[in-house]
């Protein structure tokens, strides 16, 4: 009785990661819900979760499209998961907020090629609308992802901490940041 509970509780889980996520990779499912294989199954199974062709992704509709901004975010987290105590799919500018368990709270922004100069008026916009209204303080940190080395000399966000480089293959190199 107690395994078949805990197999609900885990099936709803991923569940409503995926419902918060859209699209994800099968990996990162089990990298954050180890030993989930058979439920994950089991979901696909019922039509609950979709995989796609070359299962390499797991989504909650059947006419899944992965956001390589939401997927190399999700790698990014996946790497750093043991220091993460909650989190959340972010509003735009970010595409993940998280807590880690010493309580820092950080976002995960994608910067494609290109895009520097919005992205930079972004927050700076959102920070000077906050302190309009209180005595704003922003703590958070914030990990950017970048296509080209170049982007990192051109960014100018409050509170960046770290760079992440991804190539054309998804693999990710890490840098430390300028503020």
């Amino acid at each position: 009785m107690g395994e078949r509970i805990e197999f609900n509780k885990k099936g709803e889980a991923i569940l409503d990661f995926l419902d918060a996520y859209e699209v994800v990779k099968r990996e990162h499912i089990e990298k954050f819900f180890p030993n989930s294989e058979k439920i994950l199954n089991y979901l696909i199974k019922n039509q609950r979760l979709y995989k796609s062709s070359d299962e390499i992704y797991v989504s909650i509709t059947h006419n899944h499209r992965p956001n390589k901004s939401i997927i190399t975010a999700m790698s990014i987290l996946a790497d750093i998961f043991e220091k993460v105590q909650s989190h959340i799919k972010a509003t735009a500018p970010a595409q993940i907020s998280f807590v880690t368990h010493s309580g820092d709270y950080y976002e995960i922004v994608y910067v494609g090629y290109g895009m520097e100069a919005m992205i930079a008026a972004a927050y700076e916009t959102q920070l000077t609308a906050r302190q309009l209204s209180t005595s704003y303080v922003d703590t958070t940190k914030r990990m950017v992802i970048v296509e080209d080395k170049n982007q990192m000399t051109r960014l100018q966000i409050p509170g960046l901490v770290r760079f992440i480089l991804v190539q054309p293959d998804g693999s990710l190199s890490y840098f430390n940041g300028g503020s």
